[in-house]
């Protein structure tokens, strides 16, 4: 496997945690836009970087991939636990950055974590899941779509209306990078994040095959 891959999903996961971490621990946007800040970053790197790696920045839609035979099963790990390890130390630099702020201004800097309702966080993490990877399988995989220039935007749109329907009933990670990232930022308590984990699986599992029906196997570029 190239090492480039590898580089390309950590700066590609490190910039799309780290950017969601300080803005929710730090924001100077103005209320609501964050998922604005967090789709325009995600569509910036997979532009940047689709052609080196693939641009996945996410376990669940490596998973995806994989199950699709699009990449070697040998890669599967390597990407995931690097996209772990990105998240993990974005949501590092956020805290010490965060807590620097607060240090500096005299404000206290206490974390609530999110209050994670096990039916609605479950099902909102599967449906949207679902739909980014879906989408992600239907732009970037689909035989017939192969070379379109759109496929940034349109994953970096899922990104955005997901996390403003799904953000406050789940926290909208639809990432487990991402839900890494929250446990490490105490946004999401680590006693939780079962019910993310749980229901990104299953969103990515069901995006696979709602592909498989609509496009069949031969349609995969």
């Amino acid at each position: 496997m190239s090492p480039g891959k590898i580089i390309a999903e950590f700066i590609g996961t490190f910039f799309l945690v780290l950017v969601i971490g300080m803005t929710a621990l730090d924001s100077g946007l103005p209320a609501g836009l964050a998922p604005v800040a967090i789709a325009a970053v995600l569509a910036s790197l997979i532009f940047a970087f689709g052609h080196v790696s693939g641009a996945h920045f996410n376990p669940a839609v490596t998973l995806a991939i994989t199950l699709r035979g699009k990449m070697p099963r040998s890669e599967t790990g390597p990407y995931m636990l690097t996209q772990i390890i990105a998240a993990v130390l974005a949501a590092l630099i956020c805290l010490w950055a965060s807590s620097a702020g607060a240090a500096e201004s005299g404000d206290a800097n206490a974390i609530t974590p999110l209050d994670l309702q096990i039916v609605p966080t479950m099902i909102f993490e599967t449906l949207f899941t679902f739909a980014l990877v879906t989408v992600i399988l239907n732009v970037a995989v689909a035989r017939r779509q192969a070379g379109n220039h759109f496929f940034g935007l349109a994953i970096g749109l899922v990104v955005l209306a997901g996390a403003y329907v799904a953000g406050p009933v789940s926290g909208g990670a639809f990432n487990p990078a991402v839900t890494f990232g929250l446990g490490t930022l105490g946004i999401a308590d680590w006693a939780d994040v079962w019910m993310h984990f749980c229901g990104q699986i299953a969103g990515s599992l069901l995006a696979v095959a709602a592909f498989s029906l609509t496009e069949g196997p031969e349609e995969t570029a």
